[in-house]
């Protein structure tokens, strides 16, 4: 994992870090509402177009992870500026992707530029995957307060 290119700690947005959320209806409500926010906080210039990727990649394989995970992402010309965003809801909430369903409570959502030429958000995707299979990174996101707390357990991880 080392330090060639782009880390997660490099592109998790603070802006859009949010701990004990209310648990959503269901993927859609959420797909909405982190849409919404990162049109707001300049990621995205249109809520609709990245709504429409994330919905679009869930065709393409599972975003669920298991472990109350889920890794959806969406890549768009309407991405502005690559980023992640964290939610940590305060109760789990059904996820379906795919063929794969379960109880949802940690999102990673990425937005990746479209013309995006060296596939850096793979190597986020692997090395974010690699983390939460960890329990030591399964904890933090559990307990974490702060933007500065999660980029600090990120930053120690990426060492």
């Amino acid at each position: 994992m080392g330090n060639q290119g782009i880390q997660i700690g490099d592109v998790l947005l603070k802006e859009l870090m949010i701990v004990d959320a209310e648990p959503f209806k269901d993927k859609e409500e959420l797909f909405w509402y982190i849409s919404e926010k990162f049109e707001e906080n300049g990621v995205v210039s249109d809520k609709v177009a990245f709504k429409e990727s994330l919905d679009a990649r869930e065709k393409l394989g599972p975003t669920y992870m298991g472990e109350y995970i889920a890794i959806p992402h969406g890549k768009c010309k309407e991405v502005i500026k690559p980023g992640v965003g964290f939610i940590r809801c305060k109760d789990s909430f059904p996820y379906r992707s795919c063929e794969e369903e379960g109880p949802v409570k940690y999102i990673f959502v990425l937005a990746i530029v479209d013309n995006q030429k060296d596939n850096s958000h793979l190597r986020i995707l692997a090395t974010l995957s690699g983390y939460l299979a960890k329990d030591e990174f399964q904890e933090l996101i559990a307990g974490v307060e702060n933007y500065e707390e999660l980029l600090d357990g990120i930053r120690e991880m990426e060492k």
